[in-house]
């Protein structure tokens, strides 16, 4: 297959660096890489027919893919997830177009899917044959599920607070588990002088540079999903801000090809004990200032967003939006999602719906705009979240006499 890989390039002091050696940031300025290739030539070998001829994939895309050995692609099935049009809830919150990218399909649950296939195959193009990663349970299951798949030893490091039933996916996929005294921005930290020192090939969110190439995908799939175009707002979780830059990427990209006429407008969600990005944003500072992480969201409790820039150059070339929002707004979400749609998220992953809630209080989205929410990881990553909300179940004996009192209740 033709190479369309062109260099790495630092977001900040734009060096460039070739793709045919590992480097994880820029050794100038030590801000993170984007990765580029031939648009012309990419032209010249695809286009809409092309692409809808394929099936759903994340290979379907591989052209647009940092992938030079495709043969050596690690693959569970990810991508070609489901884009679903809200009727229940849509109906609940007054919208007219509201869509869903149901991202709680991948093999492992989470939309880190589509990035650890890339980086996998990374790891086995470079020949190294030990990942490691620093996680809070959904990138660490995820690295660990690709990493057995692909033959290769996958090191996981957690913070000590980490509930046990976070990491239960990465013990049965087989991964060397190690508990970190601190948070998860000094677990990051550990694990990239552990990888710089031992060789082991960093698979951490934000400084590999390939981990964006997969989280593109998902804009690919919502512009042909909505016959190829673009929505109006597609809003997203933000913890270290890869995904939200992954998005913009791809819209771009698609742009830059002429699938698509128009790009969208993209909003950032934050927790409020967490929301570095969205302070940075709204002050119009050029640089986020670390915080320490309070919120049940585990999933984007990420004090220190290793992709900050590329997320504030994103939220700012879009036009886009930055929000925070409150953890019980979180479990508001949570329980909105699964009762009106069947869809049970995590609390980080129903952050774009109470986003979504509040900017359209504030009148900042238009109730009869194209909306998606990007739901990025399934309930079951943190199942006990779910429960704050509800009550206990009753009781009974297993006769009709005491089922009887209960009945009124339990049909409306």
């Amino acid at each position: 297959m033709k190479k369309y890989l062109k260099s790495l390039i630092c977001v900040s002091c734009g060096s460039k660096y070739s793709f045919k050696e590992i480097v994880y940031s820029c050794p100038k300025c030590g801000d993170t890489l984007d990765i580029t290739y031939d648009y012309d030539a990419i032209a010249q070998s695809i286009d809409k027919k092309v692409l809808a001829e394929r099936t759903p994939s994340l290979a379907k895309y591989i052209e647009l893919l940092p992938i030079l050995e495709p043969r050596k692609m690690v693959s569970l099935g990810e991508g070609g997830t489901p884009l679903l049009n809200s009727k229940r809830l849509a109906a609940r919150l007054g919208l007219k177009n509201l869509y869903l990218k149901d991202e709680t399909r991948n093999p492992t649950g989470v939309f880190k899917d589509r990035a650890t296939a890339i980086v996998a195959t990374k790891a086995l193009e470079f020949d190294r044959d030990t990942t490691a990663i620093a996680s809070t349970g959904n990138a660490a299951a995820s690295m660990a599920g690709y990493a057995a798949k692909a033959g290769l030893t996958c090191i996981v490091m957690i913070p000590e607070t980490t509930p046990i039933g976070k990491v239960s996916q990465s013990i049965a996929y087989g991964a060397r588990i190690v508990q970190v005294k601190g948070n998860y921005d000094q677990v990051f930290d550990l694990v990239t002088q552990a990888c710089e020192k031992f060789g082991w090939y960093n698979c951490n969110p934000a400084i590999n540079p390939y981990r964006t190439e997969g989280k593109k995908t998902m804009a690919y799939e919502i512009c042909e999903q909505l016959d190829w175009k673009a929505p109006d707002w597609v809003i997203v979780p933000i913890g270290n801000g890869c995904n939200l830059a992954g998005h913009w990427k791809g819209f771009k990209e698609f742009y830059e090809l002429g699938f698509i006429s128009s790009k969208p407008r993209i909003v950032g969600i934050q927790a409020e004990g967490s929301c570095p990005v969205v302070k940075a944003f709204n002050e119009k500072a050029e640089r986020v200032e670390p915080v320490t992480p309070h919120t049940l969201a585990g999933a984007i409790a990420v004090g220190k967003p290793r992709n900050a820039t590329k997320t504030l150059k994103a939220l700012r070339e879009s036009e886009g939006v930055a929000e925070a929002v409150s953890d019980d707004s979180l479990l508001e979400a949570q329980r909105m999602l699964a009762s009106y749609e069947g869809i049970f998220g995590e609390p980080a992953a129903v952050a774009p719906l109470a986003g979504l809630m509040k900017l359209v209080e504030k009148g900042i989205i238009d109730r009869k705009d194209n909306i998606v929410l990007v739901i990025t990881g399934n309930g079951l990553k943190d199942p006990e979240a779910a429960l704050r909300t509800v009550a206990k179940p009753p009781l009974v004996a297993p006769n009709l006499e005491e089922l009887e009192p209960l009945r009124s209740k339990l049909a409306t």
